[in-house]
């Protein structure tokens, strides 16, 4: 019973769905959100001191250090969370900037690692690190650890991340080139670019939540952009199928009068599939940040979800409203284009049907007054 009353309401909303003529209504929805992102960048850098802090860019891009822990034991949760607190304490102590903390490894072989930024003064780094490694070994004294078998710092080449950087945004184009000429083989040009568009806008929302709630941008958070990119444009080719569908089923001819109401009609038969599989995709993304560890659940959850939910919103508001402006569009420079060339071939033939009767009753009424003069006269 619960199940049909979910599936009526949804259709109920689904039913309620209009697309057509809306797309600038439907635009201002990311506009206002980058709007606000920018507004947030600037206060995170201005309250910083620097742009890098704007968008919150992770150890893995800039660079810095790496506090590895080798507790040579198994941890509960609540050991593993007392033990990185007062580590991070240490540290942070120490004037550094604390990035994450998470666990490594299992059993024996479980470590606590940290990551922490460079000061401003790398002269200092060493002397400042031997004392770090000192310190976590006197606060974790119950487990008879040793600087060197269990205690290691290494620095964080930032060199590596910025590689895994150009290589993902490489994928991202890549893909967003095999999406436009997947849809246009597969349905036309004006499908592929709305479902550009559409995947466009995910991911600058989907940074512009990152910069507004200040999410460690590391390379969970690239991981987590390359997912919503190829996740994302499935929502928006279920729709174009169905308009497909509806048009060579029902051997219907699209013109300007009805592509609006093929395309009302394709989202709201999909609308319900839609919200239902990505309330499942975040179901499952919800229960990794809950189980997972901590950066997992900042750096890569978090964008994940934000992504979901923009691409849910493009493919069923912002792509097919826009589908319908732009055929909308092009059907109407086509019909004028056709009414055009029928009027100028009809015209002639019009005028020539005009100018019979007129030749013809002419030429009548000069017979008949010629005769009536003839008879006239005699």
């Amino acid at each position: 019973m619960t199940k049909i009353k979910y599936g009526m309401s949804m259709d109920k909303i689904s039913s309620k769905i209009k697309v057509a003529g809306k797309w600038n209504i439907y635009l201002l929805v990311p506009a206002v959100i980058v709007l606000i992102a920018l507004i947030a960048f600037m206060a995170f850098s201005i309250a910083n001191g620097t742009a890098q802090q704007g968008m919150n860019i992770g150890l893995d891009f800039t660079g810095g250090t790496a506090l590895t822990v080798n507790m040579g034991t198994d941890l509960s949760d609540a050991e593993f969370d007392k033990l990185s607190a007062e580590f991070s304490k240490i540290i942070s102590d120490k004037g550094f900037n604390v990035s994450a903390s998470q666990r490594m490894g299992s059993g024996l072989d479980t470590a606590i690692y940290i990551k922490y930024a460079n000061p401003a003064l790398d002269n200092e780094l060493e002397r400042l690190n031997t004392e770090i490694s000192n310190e976590v070994v006197a606060a974790a004294g119950d487990y008879d650890l040793t600087v060197g078998d269990n205690v290691s710092i290494e620095a964080i080449s930032a060199s590596s991340a910025s590689r895994l950087l150009r290589q993902a945004i490489i994928a991202i184009v890549v893909t967003w080139a095999v999406v436009l000429v997947y849809v246009i083989i597969r349905f036309e040009l004006w499908s592929a670019i709305t479902a550009l568009i559409g995947l466009i806008i995910d991911v600058v929302v989907m940074v512009s939540l990152t910069i507004l709630f200040h999410v460690p941008v590391t390379q969970n958070f690239v991981a987590a952009l390359i997912t919503i990119v190829a996740y994302s444009i499935n929502n928006t080719i279920v729709v174009f199928d169905r308009v497909r569908e509806h048009v060579k089923g029902n051997k219907i001819n699209l013109t300007s009068q009805n592509i609006g109401f093929e395309v009302d009609n394709a989202v709201q038969e999909t609308a319900s599939r839609s919200i239902a599989t990505t309330i499942t995709t975040m179901i499952t993304v919800v229960m990794l940040a809950i189980l997972g560890v901590k950066s997992i659940a900042q750096e890569f959850c978090l964008p994940v979800i934000f992504g979901l939910l923009s691409g849910v919103f493009t493919s069923l508001f912002v792509a097919p409203s826009l589908y319908v402006a732009i055929r909308k569009s092009v059907f109407k420079r086509k019909e004028a284009g056709s009414n055009a060339y029928v009027g100028a071939v009809s015209t002639k033939p019009e005028e020539e049907q005009k100018d019979k009767p007129a030749k013809k009753a002419k030429k009548k009424n000069q017979v008949r007054a010629n005769v009536t003069h003839k008879y006239k006269r005699k």
